[in-house]
């Protein structure tokens, strides 16, 4: 089970490993963010669009798991985003939802990039230590954990630094 200590920790590590992206985007250069990689891959602004995105997915998800018993992801997906095409598929998920994001601005992703983790950290302020234990399953990753999910954010942002980190040159 969950400890106070626990929800202090997963704080932390969500605002560490944020710092982290925003420190690898620092003073970089608008041009470099808007440049997509390689052969039509995505540039950094779609890398932040999806992370916010993405954030706000599973967050979601997670309060599903404290408000309802053992929640299902697909089915919620599936009433939230009924013109999403065909059946889900994390990578196909992503793709449609970064190009739904695309005509934002880089100022308006930042904005919600921030918008994501502040809305993150007020809730996960308001959880209890038995509230992270709650479970639903999740479409990619099977039984998950409100701990677990908020793991996932931790882990998705370091992962996404990497990407940042090979289209800054």
């Amino acid at each position: 089970m969950a400890t106070p200590e626990t929800i202090a920790e997963i704080k932390t590590k969500l605002e560490t490993e944020r710092a982290k992206l925003l420190d690898a985007i620092a003073d970089m250069p608008r041009e470099v963010m808007l440049r997509p990689f390689g052969n039509g891959d995505w540039s950094i602004k779609d890398i932040l669009a999806h992370v916010a995105m993405a954030e706000a997915v599973n967050v979601k998800f997670a309060k599903m798991m404290v408000a309802q018993d053992a929640p299902l992801q697909l089915r919620e997906f599936a009433a939230e985003y009924p013109d999403f095409p065909g059946a889900f598929e994390l990578d196909k998920f992503n793709a449609w939802m970064t190009e739904r994001w695309r005509a934002k601005s880089l100022e308006e992703i930042s904005a919600a990039l921030d918008d994501a983790r502040a809305d993150t950290l007020a809730w996960l302020a308001t959880l209890s230590p038995a509230q992270l234990d709650r479970t639903g399953e999740h479409a990619v990753w099977g039984s998950q954990s409100v701990r677990g999910m908020l793991r996932i954010l931790v882990i998705h942002d370091k992962f996404h630094r990497a990407d940042i980190q090979k289209r800054k040159t």
